[in-house]
């Protein structure tokens, strides 16, 4: 079983994490700072690279189908990084790093993913990682492989967000939205099954999920920007082509798994499948006819049809 450490070092190390990315040098203006944010009851761990074994991390994450995020912060690399991980796979991936000359690099997907590989092992490199609901995961994906509701210019900011609720929620499907002021991230609100599943404010963390928590915000703005995503997938199934092996080693052949970029020994992946929960996510891509679906009543069919071009256009789409 992965083992979430509790260590009575736990709060220092949160609370050095938070001097790095505090304030100035804030998550709400970072990439990074999109990825679902920690919840106090959920395990999480900080620390340095040199104290973690990091291959046998993600080992374990993949092994035991894992859905959690892993942030990476390396002061002499002057990098930063986050991991969005989905039942022990590569969901989302964003990897940021100041360059000699100034310029910033940004990387997403498997290209980033690949640093990520190489920064864990610099030992002083800060390691944040914490579990995550399935249904946080899910919606917090519509960033990366979402579609983006394009509105007219001269809608209203307070009309957009009302549309963008409206529309995810009665769609049914699943997605995010993200409050902005100014230049700064406000808020996240993730929507589920036609439901408000999460709501983070920058300035005060978890709230209540529900439309009076999205309009405290709001009020509190004065710039307000919104910006908002749609998953258009239908199942489990569909949302496995946007994923990658954390370790290399599903992707990999048996008889060239010693020449994975990890060096990984395939037999620890093996040794830990034994105690892999049933329905895990590995074994609903082999049988289709099992998978979980996201939409209430909806088919394996792929959305084909953009619901987000015009507010008058029907918001009670077909089922997908």
């Amino acid at each position: 079983m992965f083992v979430w450490s509790e260590r009575k070092s736990q709060l220092d190390d949160k609370e050095r994490l938070e001097q790095i990315i505090g304030s100035a040098d804030g998550l709400n203006q970072r990439a990074m700072g999109l990825f679902p944010h920690p919840r106090e009851e959920q395990p999480r761990r900080v620390d340095f690279a040199s104290q973690i074994k990091c291959r046998q991390l993600l080992v374990n994450i993949e092994g035991q189908e894992e859905t959690c995020v892993l942030r990476l912060i390396s002061q002499r690399n002057k990098s930063r990084a986050a991991v969005l991980i989905l039942r022990g796979r590569v969901l989302g991936c964003v990897y940021g790093r100041k360059e000699h000359d100034g310029e910033l690099l940004q990387l997403m997907g498997e290209e980033a993913f690949q640093r990520v590989g190489l920064e864990i092992l610099s030992s002083d490199t800060i390691i944040d990682t914490y579990k995550i609901d399935d249904k946080t995961a899910i919606a917090a994906s519509a960033i990366f492989h979402g579609e983006p509701y394009q509105a007219p210019s001269t809608q209203p900011v307070k009309e957009r967000l009302d549309f963008a609720l409206k529309h995810l929620m009665d769609s049914l499907m699943p997605g995010t939205i993200i409050l902005n002021e100014g230049i700064d991230n406000a808020a996240l609100i993730y929507i589920f099954k036609g439901k408000i599943h999460g709501v983070f404010s920058f300035e005060e963390g978890w709230l209540e999920n529900s439309r009076e928590s999205i309009e405290k915000i709001y009020r509190k703005l004065a710039h307000p920007d919104v910006q908002a995503s749609k998953l258009l997938a239908c199942n489990i199934w569909e949302l496995k082509q946007c994923t990658f092996s954390v370790t290399g080693i599903e992707e990999t052949p048996l008889s060239a798994s010693q020449h994975t970029s990890l060096s990984l020994n395939y037999d620890e992946l093996e040794h830990i499948a034994h105690d892999k929960k049933d329905g895990g996510l590995s074994s609903s891509f082999k049988h289709k006819e099992e998978l979980p679906k996201f939409i209430a009543g909806g088919s394996s069919q792929r959305v084909s049809q953009s619901y987000w071009k015009n507010k008058h256009e029907n918001l009670s789409p077909d089922r997908c």
